[in-house]
């Protein structure tokens, strides 16, 4: 089995209520890819794609000296995606930005609209980018147009698409396509009986006192995951919680209200399993005194044992 194959089963296990679109096996079928680089204006770069056991293998080079971009497309669809939130797709890029690209029965000035989304690449490693349906632009020839909005229920093709203003090669793998369902709303309350949480917030990955809290649970993690404890990171900029999933600009801004959190400052909270704040702090705090509370409390207690 190739990487990419073990990939993509191991996202087919988590991801159930997902609509497999494609997978590049014989089990879905081909959509029917062709090329389309920016030749057809006038334009310089040169792209186009092999599909073989891992996937679709999209390569060549851009140039900004006409056009500047490279595409490829499915033949025409037909797509209900009105149950769903977006489009998840499996890649292995080089670090550059890409465009997806979906097209519906809407019309500008009776002319066919496109909707086009970008998404980044990690160079070299597998990854899952997650584009949401609200995430999609309508444009006519690349200009960007007030509407109308992305209808799901009505999909008549997908594309890839490299357009980022930039000279040179590109390379990205595709190995599968599928459209998700909306994750359930964030709560802190989905913690309660089960995990203790520690929350930091703060505006940024680059804030000092967040970057020294998380190495000091990095150094203890150990302490950390014998106490069944989990971490929530509050950010403005790519929030997290546990296990990777992005949180909404929303679902942030709750979980600070609920906490008595100031946006432009960091904190931490400690939530008991009991679902309430053990301890509320504004600067970084020694992880021994967070484990000391912790073996304090009654529930821990009795986890423990009497002779522990």
């Amino acid at each position: 089995m190739t990487l990419a194959s073990s990939t993509i089963e191991a996202a087919n296990h988590g991801s159930d209520e997902d609509l497999v679109i494609t997978d590049f096996t014989a089990a879905t079928s081909d959509l029917g890819w062709y090329v389309v680089n920016d030749s057809v204006m006038g334009g310089r770069s040169d792209g186009g794609f092999e599909k073989d056991r891992d996937g679709l293998h999209f390569t060549g080079r851009t140039n900004t000296n006409g056009g500047g971009f490279s595409s490829i497309r499915t033949s025409d669809l037909q797509l209900d995606l009105s149950n769903y939130s977006g489009i998840r797709l499996l890649v292995r890029g080089d670090g550059r930005r890409y465009t997806w690209r979906l097209t519906s029965d809407a019309r500008w000035r009776g002319r066919p609209v496109s909707y086009w989304a970008d998404f980044a690449t990690r160079g070299g490693i597998w990854s899952t980018a997650d584009i949401p349906f609200a995430s999609f632009v309508p444009r006519y020839r690349g200009y960007e147009l007030e509407g109308p909005a992305l209808d799901p229920e009505k999909i008549t093709g997908m594309g890839l698409m490299i357009y980022d203003d930039q000279d040179g090669p590109f390379d990205l793998r595709l190995a599968g396509v599928r459209a998700y369902a909306a994750d359930q709303p964030f709560e802190l309350a989905q913690y309660r009986w089960d995990k203790r949480v520690l929350v930091l917030s703060a505006t940024s990955t680059d804030d000092q006192d967040l970057q020294a809290q998380q190495q000091a649970i990095e150094a203890t993690r150990d302490s950390f995951e014998s106490r069944d404890m989990v971490l929530v990171t509050l950010l403005d900029s790519a929030p997290v919680s546990a296990g990777d999933r992005a949180l909404t600009a929303t679902e942030v801004a709750t979980a600070r209200t609920a906490l008595g959190i100031t946006r432009d400052e960091f904190a931490l909270r400690l939530i008991g399993k009991d679902g309430s704040v053990k301890l509320a702090r504004d600067t970084v705090t020694p992880m021994s005194d967070i484990y000391a509370l912790i073996d304090t409390m009654p529930m821990r207690r009795a986890e423990t044992g009497p002779n522990q």
